[in-house]
């Protein structure tokens, strides 16, 4: 079966050779340890021979319908490398994304692909679910609250657009009394420079509903929203203006959202 690879970091080729990911079922077997699926992806954690850092290797599944018929089959590699594309011209411009490594993509039957993003591990970081679900005390929830809008408005400012913009694709990291956030699993993310102020609540929204829907928004509360979007607006008033207005007709569409959630996943 065929097999593609783009590294964008040239100091990973040699590294990558040593790990014979081109051979036959490397890949799978690599994933089949990790045991780490994670929503549409499955993730696994590997250290390059003679690096200092760790990559993590994100294989793409298909979401909702197309989940159990296609599975990791994809018709070409267009997703996987956009990916990476846009990962890396975020990065490059300043937004909070996690450093680009590679692409790899096998030939499975005929047009249909499967693929793995690889990005550089974040040390010390963690998902902002598990970040709430172990309680922290209020001043260092506000603090996370406070960079996580920071984050997200550095994001939009830059052109990003998350396809799926959830509590679980931020990534928080605490030192020395201070936090940091940043946006993960870009799959399906576009550039889309001078956002409006209803694209950029609909992002906002769907992170506020993820919350809602994992069973956390109780834990951050009114305070920590309120933290998050001071944060987020800084002192762009008519931003503000702009996002407030849109506020009463997105919580009805949470109500409506509401009415199909299940348990927590």
């Amino acid at each position: 079966m065929g097999r593609v690879s783009l590294v964008v970091d040239p100091a990973l080729e040699e590294a990558l050779r040593s790990l014979s990911l081109d051979s036959p079922g490397a890949i799978d077997r690599l994933f089949a340890r990790s045991g780490g699926a994670t929503g549409r992806a499955e993730t696994a954690l590997v250290e390059p021979p003679g690096s200092t850092d760790k990559l993590v290797l994100r294989r793409l599944l298909h979401g909702g319908l197309l989940g159990p018929l296609f599975g990791s089959a994809f018709l070409g590699l267009r997703r996987p490398l956009r990916e990476l594309r846009v990962t890396a011209l975020l990065r490059s411009a300043g937004a909070p994304v996690p450093r680009p490594a590679l692409a790899l993509g096998r030939r499975i039957a005929g047009p249909f692909w499967e693929a793995v993003v690889g990005t550089y591990l974040e040390p010390d970081a963690v998902d902002a679910l598990s970040f709430l679900e172990s309680a922290p005390e209020p001043p260092r929830l506000l603090r996370v609250a406070e960079a996580v809008g920071s984050a997200v408005r550095r994001f939009h400012d830059q052109g990003g657009r998350h396809a799926d913009l959830h509590v679980k694709n931020l990534l928080v990291r605490e030192r020395d009394g201070s936090a940091e956030c940043i946006v993960i699993d870009l799959d399906k993310a576009r550039i889309t420079p001078g956002l409006t102020p209803g694209e950029r609540m609909a992002q906002i929204m769907r992170l506020f509903r993820s919350l809602l829907k994992r069973g956390v928004l109780e834990r951050v509360g009114s305070r920590g929203c309120s933290r998050f979007f001071t944060a987020y607006c800084r002192d762009d008033r008519p931003l503000r203006r702009a996002l407030w207005k849109r506020v009463d007709r997105e919580l009805r569409k949470v109500a409506i959202h509401k009415l199909g959630y299940g348990r927590p996943q």
